[in-house]
């Protein structure tokens, strides 16, 4: 064999069991007794059976490899954590696979599908709205999972988040301290905690002041800027409308920007806008936008640990990791 390449068909020859039995151990798809899996594996070795990352893997039951998924790599948050995850696994000699979402259950789904049956080592993931059971069954098949930023409320597993809850306090009051007093709120999806807690956070820092929380004011949608648009075009036809709107992240705002750019020139007041995730080049966006700045690349180290530590040790109890948010104030 050593002038072509090894074929399912040789493996099985070799260890004199059937192509079935070579997929069933190479793909870990059906239960086959510890001796044919022995002697399928033999064969693999001694064919040097391609690709030779699968004879690794089945040596090592470990592909050194972690998936990722993240709602929009568009998003320069998600880039970040993603950068964050990568330098740590590397170090550690490991790859990561990444997919987008776009914030889809369905494509959620579909790429849990896609690296099960890569065999990914680990998985880390800005998890979808309505997606919390597949990751659920996930965490009770003690694989090593780790949720990103959005931490799950039905279970326990490895996260690690920023505290959104203050970071939106920090903005709002700012905002009251300037001197509003109707102050809306555009966020992503309330099923997600990213969601409620900036809704949370919001209504915390009016109520610290006294203030009324008009549930009127809050809009809700799906972290995309066509929402934000949506979202900021509705907050605006209120009466009156908002003075200052807090927005959820970073395609959000440029979304609730549209809206408010579609207004210049008419006969209403300026409405000010502060948002969470920063970004350096907003220093010298016209006008500067106040911001709270996520720890996102620290986010993306501190997963990646936590994925390694669970593949050291499945049985280890869960970790929840909530990192100090700072808001960034500009004009």
């Amino acid at each position: 064999m050593a002038d072509s390449v090894a074929t399912i068909y040789d493996v099985a020859k070799l260890a004199r069991v059937s192509t079935y039995t070579v997929s069933s151990v190479v793909n870990k798809s059906a239960f086959v007794s510890p001796e044919l899996t022995e002697r399928v594996l033999q064969a693999v070795r001694k064919l040097d059976y391609t690709p030779n990352a699968v004879a690794r893997s089945l040596q090592t039951r470990n592909t050194k490899t972690v998936g990722m998924l993240i709602p929009d790599i568009a998003n320069p948050f998600y880039a970040r954590v993603v950068r964050g995850v990568e330098d740590r696994l590397s170090k550690d000699g490991y790859s990561l696979l990444l997919g987008n979402t776009y914030n889809s259950h369905e494509a959620q789904t579909r790429y849990l599908t896609l690296f099960r049956g890569r065999q990914v080592d680990a998985l880390l993931l800005f998890m979808a709205a309505g997606g919390e059971d597949a990751v659920q069954r996930l965490v009770r098949e003690k694989r090593p999972v780790v949720c990103v930023a959005r931490v799950p409320r039905k279970f326990e597993c490895d996260s690690v988040s920023a505290d959104n809850i203050k970071g939106t306090r920090m903005a709002v009051e700012h905002l009251i301290r300037k001197g509003h007093k109707r102050i809306g709120v555009v966020t992503g999806e309330l099923a997600l905690s990213a969601g409620m807690d900036r809704v949370e956070g919001w209504r915390q820092a009016l109520e610290a002041r006294g203030m009324a929380a008009d549930e009127g004011l809050i809009e809700s949608g799906d972290w995309t800027e066509k929402s934000g648009f949506e979202s900021a075009v509705r907050l605006l036809r209120t009466k009156p409308p908002p003075t200052a709107i807090f927005v959820a992240n970073f395609l959000i705002m440029t979304g609730v920007l549209r809206a408010l750019q579609g207004r210049e020139g008419a006969d209403s007041p300026v409405v000010e806008v502060a948002s969470s995730d920063d970004s350096d080049w907003l220093d010298v966006f016209s006008p500067p936008i106040t911001t709270v700045a996520q720890p996102s690349y620290e986010m993306g180290m501190h997963a990646a640990d936590l994925a390694l530590a669970r593949l050291a040790d499945r049985d280890r109890p869960f970790t929840k990791i909530v990192l100090e948010p700072s808001l960034h104030i500009r004009s």
